[in-house]
């Protein structure tokens, strides 16, 4: 039998349970009775079964992309109303910084107390407003440090 003629056999009685279906061909209403209680089977099993048993396994989750916490974080405090990562809007971008304070002993510090505190004059007459209280301690370490990472 060919594999052509065993998916008829197959597809045949499972289109009668589902949709009421009568196959046109009379070869493939021959369909030995182990075939018919099995697919009829099938069909009356649960959907979930069903659905469970054709999905493939699935793999764990990956890791969130390098940075997407601290994206996140920037958007839900507003620091993208100001500032963009590869490129200047109101104030610099995030790699600018990184650039300026690479290398620099104490950059994380000063960093952190200019985003808490506010600044003025680091890159031109456009002010950075403080952002604390607004924005915890923790979330500002957690942004410059990323800031700071930046190639």
């Amino acid at each position: 039998m060919t594999k052509m003629h065993c998916k008829a056999m197959l597809m045949a009685p499972l289109l009668t349970l589902l949709y009421g279906c009568q196959p046109d061909a009379p070869a493939q209403q021959a369909v030995p009775a182990p075939v018919v209680s099995a697919v009829a089977a099938t069909a009356q099993a649960p959907a979930a079964a069903q659905v469970a048993a054709a999905k493939p396994e699935t793999k764990p989750e990956a890791p969130a992309a390098a940075g997407a916490v601290e994206r996140a974080l920037a958007q839900k405090h507003g620091c993208f109303a100001c500032h963009m990562i590869e490129k200047k809007l109101v104030g610099p971008s995030w790699n600018e910084i990184a650039a300026k304070y690479r290398g620099q002993k104490g950059a994380e510090a000063t960093l952190i107390s200019k985003v808490a505190k506010g600044g003025r004059g680091t890159w031109g007459a456009t002010p950075m407003p403080p952002n604390s209280p607004k924005v915890g301690e923790a979330d500002i370490k957690t942004l410059v440090r990323y800031i700071l990472s930046l190639k």
